[in-house]
C-alpha cells in the first residue's frame, strides 16, 4: 500500500501559489466545512445525471466521495482514474457524487459526462462548492466523508486512491491530518504576503520532528533557492541531507535544478562529478541525466556533462542483461556524435546493435548506425 504523503496539502498550496491553478470563485459569506466537523449537506437544485441524492442518505452506510469537477481540459483530467476508482471502491462501501461546476444544460449535454459511473449534480451557483473547498483547494478535487457524515479528508483525485485506503483501513489518523492542514493553511498564509522567513521557520520546525520528509526538504530548497534568493545556502541544505542519504535521487536532482537555475556551470559539472561517483552502479540513472543535458537548449547544454555521465553509465561494473547494456552505449555513442566524433560514434553504434539484435529497439540502433556512417562520409568528403 502507498502511504498518502503527510505534508502534500503544504506542498500544493505553495506550488499553487508559486505557478498558479484553477481555483472556484469564492461566494462572499460561505465558509467551507472544518476537516472533522460534520459534513455539510449537499445545496444543489439539479442533477443531470442520476437521482437527487443527499448525504444523510450514506450516513450510518457508506463512505462518500464528492468529486467537484468543471468542463475543462484540467477539470476532466482525472475523469478515468475517478471512474476506475468509484468502480473499484463500490463493493468497499464507498460512493461517489460528482459536484459539476457548471450549468445544469452545459453538463447534461457534456459528451463525456457518460464517463462518470455516478450521480452528478450541477453547482453553477457554487453553494456547495463553497461549503467544501478551502482557499488553498483546487478544482478538480476530491472530498471524503465517513460512514458517520464526518467530512474526514480533501485534495487532488491524484492522491484520492492512496488517501481511501488508509481511510477504509483504519490507518488514517484524522488528528494528524488536521494538524497537516493547520500546518498548510500557516505556510500559505505567510506565502500570500510574501513573509519567506515565517514560511522558513515554519518548515524548520516540522523539518526536525519530520527531518526525511522529501515534500518538506523540496519545499525549503526551493524557498531558499528562489524567494530568498540564497542557493548557498539551499545547496548547503542539500548537503546535508545528502550526506545522511547519499543515495537519495531526489536531492542530488533539486541540486542539479538549483544550479542550472543559477546558470552556475563549473559548480553544475562538480555536482555531476559527484551523481557519477555516486551512482556508478547505476548506469541507466546516469544516462537520464545525460539525456536531461543533451535536450537543454544550445545555451545551456554542456556536453562536457552529458559525455562524462555517459561515458561513467558505458564503464558501469555491470548491467542487468544485453538490452540494458545495449540502450546505455547506443546513449553513449549519441554523446559521441553531439561532441564532434562521428568516427568513434559509429564505433560504438554498432556495439549496441550487436547487444540488442532481438530486441525491440534492434531496429533503431541499426539505424543510428546507418546514420552515423554517412555522417562520417560526408564530413570526410568535406574539404
Amino acid at each position: 500500500m502507498t502511504k498518502f504523503p503527510r505534508f502534500l496539502a503544504a506542498a500544493l498550496a505553495a506550488s499553487a501559489l508559486l505557478c498558479g491553478a484553477y481555483a472556484a470563485p469564492e461566494t462572499p459569506g460561505k465558509t467551507a466545512a472544518a476537516t472533522g466537523s460534520v459534513a455539510p449537506e449537499l445545496d444543489v437544485v439539479t442533477w443531470p445525471q442520476g437521482k437527487p441524492t443527499k448525504l444523510a442518505d450514506y450516513k450510518g452506510k457508506k463512505f462518500v466521495v464528492l468529486f467537484f469537477w468543471t468542463i475543462s481540459e484540467q477539470g476532466t483530467k482525472f475523469f478515468p482514474e475517478v471512474a476506475r476508482l468509484s468502480k473499484e471502491f463500490e463493493k468497499k462501501d464507498v460512493a461517489f457524487l460528482g459536484i459539476g461546476i457548471d450549468s445544469a444544460k452545459s453538463i447534461s449535454e457534456f459528451m463525456r459526462l457518460k464517463e462518470l459511473p455516478f450521480p452528478v449534480a450541477a453547482d453553477d451557483r457554487l453553494n456547495s462548492v463553497n461549503l467544501y473547498m478551502r482557499e488553498r483547494d483546487r478544482i478538480p478535487m476530491a472530498a471524503v466523508i465517513n460512514k458517520e457524515g464526518v467530512l474526514v479528508w480533501r485534495g487532488s483525485p491524484a492522491v484520492l486512491e492512496a488517501a481511501l485506503n488508509e481511510i477504509i483501513s483504519g490507518k488514517y489518523d484524522l488528528k494528524q491530518n488536521i494538524e497537516r492542514e493547520l500546518f498548510s493553511q500557516s505556510v500559505m498564509d505567510a506565502m500570500k504576503i510574501r513573509d519567506y522567513p515565517t514560511v522558513l521557520k515554519l518548515l524548520n520546525t516540522e523539518l526536525v520532528t519530520y527531518p526525511d520528509n522529501m515534500e518538506l526538504i523540496s519545499l525549503k530548497t526551493r524557498l531558499l533557492a528562489t524567494l530568498l534568493n540564497k542557493p548557498d545556502e539551499a545547496l548547503e541544505f542539500l548537503d546535508e541531507n545528502i550526506k545522511r542519504d547519499p543515495k537519495n535521487l531526489k536531492l542530488h536532482e533539486m541540486g542539479v535544478i538549483v544550479l542550472r537555475d543559477e546558470q552556475r556551470w563549473s559548480d553544475l559539472t562538480k555536482w555531476f562529478d559527484r551523481i557519477i561517483q555516486t551512482f556508478a552502479d547505476q548506469p541507466i540513472m546516469l544516462v537520464k541525466f545525460a539525456q536531461q543535458e543533451m535536450n537543454q537548449p544550445v545555451e545551456q547544454l554542456r556536453l562536457e556533462n552529458a559525455y562524462k555521465l555517459c561515458r561513467a553509465a558505458y564503464n558501469a561494473p555491470k548491467f542487468k542483461n544485453d538490452r540494458e547494456k545495449g540502450f546505455v552505449i547506443g546513449e553513449y555513442a549519441r554523446s559521441l556524435y553531439y561532441c564532434g566524433r562521428p568516427d568513434k560514434a559509429l564505433e560504438v553504434a554498432k556495439e549496441a546493435m550487436v547487444l540488442l539484435k532481438g530486441t525491440p529497439e534492434f531496429e533503431k540502433a541499426k539505424s543510428y548506425v546507418i546514420y552515423y556512417n554517412k555522417v562520417l562520409v560526408i564530413s570526410r568528403q568535406i574539404q
